[in-house]
């Protein structure tokens, strides 16, 4: 039977202190049905047991004695059964207290020193040793045999090479990591370093311990008799994301607000069978774990999962009402909103026509990211190395971002525009390390040798526009900056050429500033490959709007771009509203989000948007607003059909009746 997590839920956790052991059940409860909950995550296990465990390795709460029962978990369990609530166990096994490290030091994270890690007195696990691989089962099974709780979290689900207070302490060196590690690597020593030439094996390493772990662990709760979820990032049989500003690992740079959006898209783009939990903190950091964080900040964070298919989760820290989390007050309209549409949530898949590819480094893809969602171009992220588990065919346009080789994806991307896909290319994309072009439909033959980077491209400038007097030293139309990186390259006989580069002249001093001439060098090229075209940007045109926010650069993009998209959506909206595009089986889903409230490092009050517009192609309608609940006044014109929009004050969803 199909598992009823893969249908939409809605999550309040409570992450319990140890002096909450006496809480109020039943109160909670209230909490989280009021919230618009229908499961709740609460502590079960691991470094405090909030039950009467019998296994030794795990410390049970000493507040547990204060209460009657003596059992916060079967008491909780009990009462949200009653209530038709699901519950999720929480479990942290990365760390044990002293007495469990001293029994069995081989569980334990070992540095490169030989040293253990110890945090207030408890000592990091590693996920080689035996906790993890072997002892975890036990766990599992102590409480399934007790308590019908419908699943289970794993809390850091990671390898310890940090602590809380963002102390690196590095790659694991414990008896386990280096049999497993030699095993993995054909006979490798452990890296002690970022610079180690073994390191990348570590990351892969560490990434298929996880998922093997996190495989291990579902084929164990799948043979009981139950329809029990595994929450893990990786592994499980719900994956999990985390939304919050990320203050400790960021500290003093800016908020990339669209987070959570992108890490959702590229879940569902690459894993769609498997649902996705987004769990949003209600506090500030874990540093700050009393301070509630901006209300609007929890909830853009809530919006942006649940735009993009992911089921939502408020976290707060401890029981409810001991703290002072206001930020929930608007995450409560947000989930209440999931609970009762939870018809069109399972339902809900893209429709978007753009596919923005997502590679490691992430300027350049940064950059387009912001120009698409200002232009209000709908588009799903497609993680790099996914593409070719990715069905490609229902995108009219994929955009490869500066990505540098992209080796076994290459033939799978000269199908999709042969067969009649647009492609766009920017920067290093699909170029080998000694400039050879991987891709048929490239409208470039080769690299002419290195790209330029650095300040080799200080004082460069691409145009569009024809500059007659260029020789005068007199320049027209527009002249945009060139920031990161760009390519000279060998371009095919059929390849048509726009605007051009203008070449490096001096920056200073500003009397001697002047005599750039014209390279021959395109500003963009394009071929046509089968019943498809490629596109070529050789410079990182995305990295340049990130770093300048000029509106000209993103023009210059967005001109090339948008007619290769086809996207069937259009929007009169300020710049400041991000439209996410959906379907459903009756037509468009079009989620829009008040993004007016953006900061620095949150988001604050938003200001409400009026007298906006949608544009669609191939609606009938009617159109409604889910929201402001009511139909909207939709105007048809051949194919086309215009619909008016309500006051958008957090966010909207629009549903319009399509033809197909």
């Amino acid at each position: 039977m199909p598992s009823r997590w893969q249908h939409p839920f809605t999550v309040f956790q409570t992450n319990l202190q140890e002096i909450d052991a006496t809480m109020d059940v039943e109160a909670t409860l209230d909490v989280v049905e009021s919230h618009g909950a229908d499961t709740w995550l609460l502590n079960a296990g691991g470094i405090s047991a909030f039950y009467p465990t019998e296994l030794p390795y795990q410390a049970r709460n000493p507040f547990l004695a204060d209460r009657p029962s003596g059992d916060l978990l079967g008491d909780a369990v009990t009462a949200a059964t009653r209530r038709g609530v699901r519950v999720l166990a929480r479990l942290d096994l990365s760390k044990v207290t002293a007495g469990t490290a001293a029994a069995h030091p081989d569980w334990l994270f070992v540095s490169a020193g030989g040293e253990p890690q110890v945090y207030h007195a408890l000592y990091s696990t590693c996920l080689s040793g035996e906790y993890y691989q072997q002892r975890a089962f036990d766990i599992l099974d102590e409480i399934l045999d007790r308590y019908p709780v419908d699943g289970f979290f794993f809390n850091w689900f990671n390898f310890n090479e940090r602590d809380y207070s963002e102390v690196i302490h590095g790659v694991c060196h414990c008896a386990s990591c280096v049999k497993r590690f030699a095993e993995f690597s054909g006979g490798g020593d452990l890296p002690n370093s970022r610079d180690s030439p073994t390191f990348g094996s570590w990351r892969r390493y560490t990434g298929s311990t996880k998922a093997e772990l996190g495989r291990r662990y579902a084929d164990h709760l799948a043979t009981r008799d139950r329809d029990l979820a595994l929450v893990l990032n990786q592994g499980g049989t719900v994956g999990y994301q985390e939304g919050n500003n990320a203050f400790r690992h960021f500290p003093g740079k800016e908020l990339w607000p669209h987070a959570t959006a992108e890490a959702v898209s590229a879940h569902r783009s690459s894993r769609p069978e498997t649902p996705l939990l987004v769990n949003v903190p209600a506090h500030v950091d874990s540093t700050y774990r009393m301070a509630a964080e901006q209300p609007e900040h929890v909830a853009q964070h809530l919006l942006q999962a649940i735009a993009r298919g992911g089921n939502p989760s408020t976290y707060i820290l401890g029981a409810p009402g001991r703290l002072p989390m206001t930020s929930v007050s608007l995450a409560r309209d947000v989930t209440r909103f999931h609970r009762d549409h939870h018809a069109l949530y399972a339902a809900l898949r893209p429709a978007a026509t753009i596919g923005l590819v997502r590679p490691a480094a992430l300027d350049e893809f940064r950059g387009i990211y912001q120009a698409l969602q200002q232009r209000h171009l709908p588009f799903d992220v497609l993680p790099l190395g996914e593409l070719t588990s990715i069905p490609l065919e229902r995108y009219r346009l994929l955009v490869l971002p500066d990505t540098g080789p992209i080796g076994p994806a290459a033939a799978l991307l000269d199908e999709f525009v042969h067969s009649g896909g647009n492609l766009l290319s920017t920067g290093s994309s699909a170029f080998t390390a000694d400039g050879g072009a991987e891709l048929a439909a490239f409208p470039a033959v080769r690299r002419i040798g290195p790209a330029s980077s650095g300040k080799q491209v200080w004082s460069t400038y691409a145009t569009f526009d024809d500059q007659p007097r260029i020789d005068e030293g007199v320049f027209g139309g527009s002249v945009v900056p060139i920031h990161g990186s760009n390519a000279r390259c060998v371009w095919k006989s059929g390849a048509t050429k726009a605007g051009t580069i203008l070449a490096q002249a001096p920056w200073g001093p500003p009397e001697l500033a002047y005599g750039h001439t014209a390279t021959g060098d395109p500003a963009v090229a394009s071929i046509g490959h089968g019943a498809g075209t490629s596109t070529v940007f050789t410079w990182t045109v995305g990295r340049t709007y990130r770093e300048f926010a000029k509106t000209e650069v993103r023009d210059h993009l967005l001109d090339v771009l948008e007619p290769l998209a086809g996207a069937p959506v259009r929007a009169e909206l300020p710049e400041q509203v991000e439209l996410i595009l959906g379907r459903d089986d009756d037509g468009y889903v079009v989620h829009l989000l008040n993004q007016t409230g953006a900061r620095r490092r949150s988001f604050g009050p938003h200001i409400p948007v009026r007298d906006g517009r949608l544009v669609v192609h191939g609606a009938t309608g009617p159109a409604t607003a889910s929201v402001a609940r009511h139909e909207l006044p939709a105007r048809p014109e051949g194919d086309v059909l215009t619909v008016d929009l309500p006051v958008i004050d957090l966010f909207e969803v629009v549903r319009i009746r399509t033809t197909r």
